[in-house]
This record gives structure tokens, C-alpha cells and sequence, in this order.
């Protein structure tokens, strides 16, 4: 008898126990992700040479770029073409004549559609992408 308490107690409570140890872990790796100093200086020296990105909150290749800069995109100038979208400025990609997404406009007047490879934007804003003290 003490053993089939045991053993119910035990089936129901470790259920429990993993769910929680579960919710844990993925808490700690939502928590782990840091900065990249070498994507930071990136992003902030690409804005500081007159680059923008041009794209909406729904645009699957907008994300995949996002994701390519990681934490780092807060420093590029991105700018919003969904009136939906937060910080919207529809106007601004009317009056450029935005067509695709992501699309981005470098300081010559130059532009690009699509995702571009970060080794591609540092070639064409003259920016470095160090990383582990090795220039790309």
C-alpha cells in the first residue's frame, strides 16, 4: 500500500517538478542574451555613415536581417512603412519610393533590396565588422 502511494505521489508531483524545471530553463536562455560590443560599434558606425533601413513589422526578410544584427539593430536607422507598426512613417517610404522590404539606402543615394549579408554592408558603408580582433 505505501508503495502504491509512493509511487502515485511520486508520477504526479515529478510532472510538476519537470514543468517547473522546463519553465525555468527557458527563462535563464531568454535571460542569456547579451549585446555583441563588436555588432553594437557596427550598428552605431553603419547609422553614423547616413544608412537606413526601410521595411515593415510583418516582412519575414525585415526579421532575418533584424536577427543577422541581433541586439545590435537598435542602433540602425530603421524606418517603419506599415501604418500598423510601431514608430510608423509611411510618409517618409511614399515620398522615397519604397517598393520591397527590407530595403535599404546608403549615403550616395544607393540602394539595395533585400537581406544583405553584414560582410555586404560593411563593404559598402566602409564600417568594420571585427570580430574576436579579426577584421572581416
Amino acid at each position: 500500500m505505501v508503495k502504491l502511494v509512493y509511487k502515485y505521489f511520486l508520477k504526479r508531483h515529478m510532472r510538476k517538478l519537470l514543468n517547473i524545471s522546463l519553465l525555468t530553463f527557458a527563462l535563464f536562455l531568454q535571460g542569456c542574451v547579451v549585446s555583441n560590443p563588436v555588432y553594437d560599434n557596427f550598428a552605431k558606425c553603419v547609422t553614423s555613415k547616413n544608412t537606413k533601413i526601410y521595411g515593415t513589422y510583418w516582412c519575414h526578410n525585415c526579421t532575418k536581417q533584424k536577427k543577422l544584427f541581433a541586439e545590435a539593430f537598435q542602433y540602425i536607422d530603421y524606418i517603419e512603412c506599415d501604418p500598423g507598426g510601431e514608430r510608423a512613417q509611411p510618409e517618409v517610404c511614399l515620398k522615397k519610393g519604397i517598393q520591397a522590404y527590407p530595403t535599404w539606402e546608403f549615403s550616395d543615394g544607393s540602394r539595395v533590396e533585400g537581406v544583405m549579408p553584414l560582410e555586404k554592408i560593411a563593404e559598402k558603408t566602409n564600417c568594420k565588422l571585427e570580430d574576436e580582433g579579426v577584421v572581416k
